[in-house]
């Protein structure tokens, strides 16, 4: 309960920056990843947790950031960085399935946008506010006992 607090106040600080500036501070990338990593060492030592389930958990964000090497950054590496974290402190699974959420999410936003002719097929939409959206929407699902999995 208390990281997904911790989580979505953290995404939510993304987003506003994300919006507002159409960038997130490397700072503040860097700032997520260690505590994402400093959260899956202390479930390392408590026990909690396998090496195993510390590198899938940041799988998600890995692929989200050899992708945007790979498209010569279609995909924001700021992205990728701000999944990371997310997948070290929740289960692989989840934070997969909150990634395609969020583009899922993006994709309902772009159509909106494209058929009220606010946007063109060059718009770029922030990814931030779609992420903590999904996410937010999990917890919400999880808490309703309607996900099968996590």
């Amino acid at each position: 309960m208390a990281e997904n607090i911790i989580l979505c106040g953290y995404l939510g600080i993304c987003s506003c920056f994300d919006c507002r500036k159409r960038q997130i501070p490397i700072w503040l990338l860097w700032l997520g990843v260690g505590a994402g990593m400093a959260y899956a060492l202390f479930l390392l030592a408590a026990g909690r947790a396998g090496w195993q389930t510390v590198l899938a958990g940041a799988a998600p964000g890995t692929v989200m950031l050899l992708y945007s090497r790979l498209s010569q950054g279609k995909l924001g590496w700021a992205d990728g960085l701000m999944v990371l974290p997310a997948g070290l402190v929740q289960h692989w699974e989840r934070c997969a399935a909150e990634v395609f959420a969020a583009c899922f999410l993006a994709f309902l936003a772009a159509a909106g946008l494209l058929i009220a002719g606010k946007a063109t097929r060059s718009t770029k939409l922030p990814f931030a506010p779609f992420f903590l959206a999904a996410v937010l929407l999990m917890w919400i699902a999880e808490g309703s006992g309607s996900m099968a999995c996590g």
